[in-house]
């Protein structure tokens, strides 16, 4: 089965996408520090595989989210992975 992982780096990419993510029960990758307690929580709640990134990623410099994207590569198998890009 592929695995569908989202690499979310800003408050307003997850705001946009949140419905989604927890529809689709997708792998979320995500910033440090873009999610609240609370909305980490309800993410928790509703079975969302959730995974902090290693390094902030800066979603204005088009390489350092390549290099995010890199790294999740290598952390999945066999995954669809949608980037945010705001």
């Amino acid at each position: 089965m592929v695995e569908t992982i989202y690499i979310i780096l800003t408050s307003e990419g997850f705001t946009a996408m949140k419905a989604t993510i927890i529809e689709k029960k997708v792998t979320l990758w995500v910033n440090k520090r873009v999610l609240t307690n609370q909305q980490l929580e309800a993410l928790k709640q509703s079975n969302t595989t959730i995974h902090l990134l290693p390094d902030h990623i800066d979603a204005d410099n088009e390489k350092s989210v390549l290099t995010a994207l890199k790294y999740v590569e290598q952390q999945s198998q066999q995954a669809e992975i949608f980037v945010e890009y705001i």
